[in-house]
């Protein structure tokens, strides 16, 4: 048996080192509340709703399995974890709990949060108390926090402003177009917001600022608005698709705190295509009438994106195939469109090449007016005129040189 003991070592060593190594442990917090009403008269009966929300964004369990030479683990397996929540009560020995203890909730995702609300009934007596929230989660601490509950006083609890920004962006921008963009910031909340900032930054080096990167707005009074117009510009490098703009806004409280809010401009890049001639061949290239003619359109693509479904087609006055599927031309590129016709009578016959692709913007056209010109089929008639001029030329040289010449000799 003792040549296996190696082996069982080793699978034991596999096996625990299966266990999770380590493990983020994260907790909840009560990220916020709304009571209502918010001045509770002695007796009434009102709700209160928290927002549990988990403290880790990217918790994680991380696993470590197999074993090197050296004892280091060969491999790393990382995987999110939640927080279980056992329990969430609501705990006061003023005011009244009708309602809102809550057994096995679950498990909450990194990043996630729960709405939990508990119906309670104000004291007799007038004033402001603070029930507690507990929270107890499996492996990790337990929570409680205080919450004011305003029971017919004239004591304020703290408002604060809350700012909303309204984007209009165009629906699509060319590569190298400059983009227009209004915010309109308003103040949906409860007082005056101030020392009002707003910061704009690109994701994108083709994205860039016209006007300013920074806007100082000062104050805005609860339900008031002020509108920012934005200028960009873009290059013919700007990815195509979605591109993002973040406007950074941070103002104060009324208690002096600073708040910081991120809103995203979201710039869909839409790319252009633009077909052009790039040239036009004729074979044969001295067309007479009753030839079979190849007519070669090579189309171009000097726009920002692919141009799709490329087709082409001529009214030419002849017989044969005057329509042409290309495909899709890449920017920058080049594709023929072929035509096999039979030409007609003789004469210069102009047409228009019809091309018909799409791109990003939908269904696009463009036309070119071009021209043809047939020749004569029929050659006798020229031939006689060159033998004839070529005899007209031959007597003349005899009559003018050769007999002048004979003459002077005698």
């Amino acid at each position: 048996m003792k040549p296996f003991l190696p082996a069982l070592v080793c699978l034991l060593v596999l096996f625990l080192a299966a266990i999770p190594a380590q493990a983020e442990n994260p907790t909840v917090i009560v990220a916020d509340y709304t009571i209502s009403p918010s001045v509770l008269q002695p007796g009434d009966v009102g709700t209160i709703t928290a927002v549990i929300r988990s403290t880790a964004s990217s918790a994680t369990l991380s696993e470590k399995s197999g074993v090197q030479s050296g004892g280091e683990f060969s491999s790393t397996k990382s995987t999110d974890i939640g927080v279980n929540i056992e329990s969430i009560r609501l705990d006061s020995k003023d005011v009244e709990i009708i309602s809102g203890n809550y057994k096995r909730i679950g498990v909450i995702g990194p990043g996630q949060s729960i709405p939990i609300t508990f119906l309670i009934r104000a004291p007799a007596q007038d004033g402001i108390y603070f029930p507690e929230i507990w929270i107890d989660v499996t492996g990790g601490q337990s929570v409680r926090q205080p919450v004011p509950v305003n029971v017919n006083t004239q004591i304020a609890i703290l408002k604060k402003p809350a700012l909303t920004a309204i984007k209009t962006v165009p629906d699509g921008v060319n590569p190298g177009d400059d983009l227009h963009a209004q915010v309109i910031l308003q103040n949906d909340g409860l007082s005056r917001a101030d020392q009002i900032t707003v910061t704009v930054n690109s994701s994108s080096p083709s994205i860039t600022q016209k006007t300013t990167s920074t806007y100082h707005i000062g104050s805005l009074l609860k339900g008031e608005n002020t509108s920012l117009d934005m200028l960009f510009s873009t290059d013919k490098r700007t990815p195509i698709g979605l591109n993002r703009v973040y406007l950074t806004m941070t103002y104060a409280n009324p208690d002096g705190t600073l708040a910081t809010q991120t809103e995203v401009l979201a710039v869909h890049v839409k790319g252009r295509a633009k077909i052009g001639i790039a040239s036009v061949s004729i074979d044969p290239v001295r067309i007479k009438k009753g030839d079979a003619v190849s007519l070669i359109i090579r189309l171009e693509n000097t726009g920002t994106d692919n141009a799709n479904s490329v087709k082409a087609s001529i009214d030419l006055p002849m017989s044969g195939g005057k329509d042409a599927y290309v495909g899709t031309i890449e920017p920058d590129n080049d594709a023929p469109a072929v035509f096999s016709l039979q030409a007609g009578n003789p004469g210069t016959y102009p047409y228009t090449l019809s091309v018909r692709y799409e791109d990003d913007y939908g269904v696009q056209t463009s036309n070119e007016t071009l021209q043809m010109t047939v020749n004569d089929g029929d050659s006798t008639g020229l031939i006689a005129a060159v033998v004839a001029g070529l005899i007209l030329c031959a007597g003349g040289y005899w009559f003018f040189v050769l007999r002048n010449k004979g003459s002077s000799d005698a």
